[in-house]
């Protein structure tokens, strides 16, 4: 039976696809984006979660480490509890925390442990048009396992779609896709050199799985983060509706850029490039930029909507 690495599964969302729809979120991305919301998904293996406010320094934590990779010190350098290059995450001193301020980020489940937890939903699938949605992370880091949960959703009647940024080898990206009803496609940048700088891969191997997907008449539709000072520009975002409106997409999502993940770098022991941005999300000149990128995407004939 495949296995995988996931780090959540999500109940009742409506913004990852049709309808309401089970969200299961999988450990792994090739990409490094510096906006990145979910931070615990980029690394395969489980990461262990600090929560500072919980922490009462009652010290079983310490005591239970083997490794000594656990500090008392949290005045200065919160995001220092965990020293990760000691730690081997063998959970100790998760199970040992009696306030759960320590939190293992990521388990190994099998395909049909995911499918007994999706099937839960099955009447709000039926009534709202939804389904299940695999996202991340990046389910084509999974290949195996993404197919096998795709293939026992269908034989149960249940809508699937990926959420993927498209990059992967043709074959890898293939059996995926091909497994799911609906691809929900990341659309980052037009540039190769300012993609890379700012996910850390070119975007070559998108661009071409993108136009693949409209070669094999699977249903696509495109999300485009819109990050303030990146992307937002009407040269790009021309671009993008160009290439869009060529290959015959017309349903785009709007992504704006927010800070909803900003703490979690922070649990995680992480450096966020971007905290001092912005987000577009409630603020003052916030709705004024989404609204200037909505209309050079809807010059194209593109058909846009904001989030998912």
């Amino acid at each position: 039976m495949t296995e995988g690495v996931i780090f959540d599964i999500q109940r009742y969302s409506i913004h990852d696809g049709p309808g309401i729809r089970t969200v299961v979120f999988f450990k792994g991305c090739p990409l490094r984006c510096a906006w990145c919301s979910n931070p615990e998904g980029q690394q395969a293996a489980p990461a262990i979660e600090f929560f500072a406010a919980r922490c009462q320094r009652c010290g079983q934590c310490l005591e239970a480490c083997p490794q000594s990779a656990v500090s008392r010190d949290l005045e200065c350098a919160p995001a220092a509890k965990v020293d990760r290059t000691a730690c081997t995450l063998c959970g100790l001193c998760v199970e040992a925390c009696a306030h759960e301020a320590l939190k293992m980020s990521g388990r190994t489940v099998s395909a049909a442990d995911v499918l007994a937890a999706v099937k839960k939903d099955a009447p709000f699938y039926r009534k709202s048009g939804g389904g299940v949605t695999l996202s991340g992370g990046e389910p084509l880091a999974q290949p195996a396992f993404a197919e096998e949960i795709l293939r026992r959703c269908g034989e149960a009647n249940i809508h699937t779609a990926v959420e993927t940024c498209g990059y992967a080898p043709e074959d890898v990206f293939r059996r995926v896709v091909d497994a799911a009803d609906l691809v929900l496609f990341d659309l980052k940048h037009m540039d190769p050199a300012a993609h890379a700088q700012q996910t850390g891969v070119s975007n070559g191997p998108v661009l071409d799985n993108l136009a693949r997907l409209v070669r094999w008449g699977k249903p696509v539709l495109a999300r485009i983060p819109l990050v303030p000072g990146w992307n937002d520009g009407p040269g790009n975002l021309s671009a993008v509706a160009a290439r869009l409106a060529q290959l015959g997409i017309r349903d785009v999502h709007l992504m704006p850029f927010h800070q909803l993940g900003k703490d979690k770098y922070r649990r995680l022991g992480m450096r966020y490039e971007l905290a001092d941005v912005a987000s577009l999300l409630g603020a003052a000149n916030g709705g004024a930029a989404i609204c200037s990128a909505k209309a050079v995407l809807e010059s194209a004939g593109l058909a846009v909507q904001i989030g998912g």
